[in-house]
């Protein structure tokens, strides 16, 4: 099978969520890495999901681990596929399209193609190759191979997850969160406005409050990743067309970079907001429902996996704004980066494609990180 046919075989299983079923396509990547050699593990974390482990190698010293998830997300509105059906893959103009042809089963194509192509060689160090459930449909399912000792620093001392970058080497990438807030008011007939206490007027004071303090955050960035942001993207306020609305709940997802990592720091952020708002207003009252904060990617520039890539590629280092499961590899002790064929911006969209010239060369750029780090 050529890497277009391994990529037309993954995408041809409907892994889409949630909720998600990754185990028959889980057991397909299992037969194929035994076939090449592997010892495998069949992780089932919940039912009709798995994740699914492979090592070349065994025993022989840490080495290279590359890892990719094998969840998609919903095909949306059917009617918007124009090319080919969501498990359909097709190649036309260069191009392959399908769901999940960029983010990520052309480039978990792209691993098993690579291994392949190497597997017959003579390893010097170990080579662990770690396919996951949910990482865009939910579970997270990275963990449970972390928790449970399928992946561990003993098998890699280094990582490479080749989510769609353009073959760019992203070492850096923020942290995700959310923080909810309920803002009181009290409730009177909408006819007699003056008797009560509007819940979502006082939560839009706090919402100006907010931008206030995004464009505090917008002064001190990070020198790959731009500054720390906050959103609110979700409103809920009142329950009928005609009473002033006494509750009003503001949901904030933020995107954290190091250093702002910890729910206590954005909960002191929303403190001094509310506090702004008390100081201008003696009838506000909000109280914060629940902060919490995931760790942003920091891998230092002058690690090996950085230095591996860089003098590959003959490229800088940059940052990325979207999150991955190389936080929870470096949080292991796998130092691990983002680096793989396919450009993000068509993740997650009708038609969804990868050229066929980014799978070649995610494939050969996969291949000399292994030679770099297992045979030589």
């Amino acid at each position: 099978m050529s890497v277009v046919d391994t990529a037309k075989a993954l995408i041809s299983y409907d892994t889409s969520g949630p909720p998600a079923r990754e185990l028959p396509l889980a057991k397909w990547i299992k037969d194929y890495l035994e076939d090449i050699g592997a010892s495998t593990d069949l992780q089932v974390v919940e039912k009709d999901r798995a994740n699914v482990i492979g090592k070349l190698g065994e025993g022989k010293g840490p080495g290279l681990l590359l890892s990719g998830h094998i969840d998609v997300v919903l095909s949306g509105d059917l009617s918007l596929w124009k090319v080919t059906t969501p498990f359909e893959g097709v190649v036309k103009n260069g191009r392959l399209y399908g769901r999940g042809a960029c983010d990520m089963k052309g480039p978990d194509a792209a691993i098993l193609e690579a291994v392949k192509a190497l597997s017959k060689e003579r390893l010097k160090r170990q080579l662990t190759l770690s396919f996951t459930a949910g990482e865009d449909t939910g579970g997270w399912y990275v963990t449970k191979a972390i928790e449970e000792g399928k992946v561990t620093k003993r098998d890699a001392r280094i990582g490479i997850i080749p989510e769609p970058s353009m073959m760019e080497v992203i070492r850096a990438h923020k942290g995700g969160g959310s923080m909810k807030i309920m803002v009181y008011g009290k409730a009177a007939h909408s006819s007699r406005p003056e008797l009560g206490i509007n819940a979502i007027n006082k939560a839009s004071d706090l919402l100006q409050e907010l931008r206030r303090l995004q464009r505090n955050l917008n002064e001190k960035p990070h020198p790959l990743l731009g500054p720390t942001t906050i959103e609110c993207t979700l409103i809920n306020g009142g329950f009928k067309a005609n009473i002033i609305p006494d509750q009003c709940t503001l949901t904030l997802s933020t995107r954290l970079i190091p250093g702002h990592d910890k729910p206590a720091v954005s909960k002191g952020w929303l403190k001094e907001a509310i506090n702004a708002c008390k100081a201008r207003d003696p009838e506000f009252k909000a109280e914060i429902l629940s902060a919490t904060a995931s760790k942003p990617l920091d891998v230092p520039e002058n690690s090996e996996v950085v230095r591996l890539l860089t003098k590959i590629l003959k490229k800088q280092p940059t940052g990325a704004p979207y999150y991955t499961e190389a936080v929870s590899y470096t949080a292991a002790g796998i130092p691990t980066i983002i680096c793989g064929p396919g450009n993000i911006d068509q993740a997650h969209t009708p038609d969804e494609y990868i050229t066929l010239k980014q799978l070649d060369l995610g494939v050969k750029i996969l291949k000399e990180s292994i030679r770099q780090v297992c045979l030589i």
